[in-house]
């Protein structure tokens, strides 16, 4: 029973550690992979846990720091349409 119990806990502190918030450049015309790596470098300046790429090219922050709207006004002020985040 305990060998469950500590798999069980560890589980849940891998799958926290892995959950996170991701955004990426992108807009209609497609995605701009060296501006979501400036705006998540914008971004690492607030502080925080940040890194780009991950998988999808996306900005990635496990711990959730990312703040989309400020992601989705960067990537407008490069001139992209917008920003696609998710969770």
């Amino acid at each position: 029973m305990r060998f469950s119990f500590v798999t069980i806990v560890s589980a849940f502190f891998i799958g926290s550690a892995l959950a996170g918030h991701n955004c990426k450049c992108q807009d209609s015309n497609g995605q701009y992979n060296e501006l979501t790596a400036e705006c998540c470098d914008d971004q690492g300046e607030i502080g925080g846990l940040l890194y780009y790429p991950g998988p999808n090219h996306q900005c990635t922050s496990p711990t959730n720091l990312i703040n989309s709207g400020e992601f989705v006004t960067c990537c407008q002020s490069k001139g992209v349409g917008g920003a696609y985040c998710w969770d």
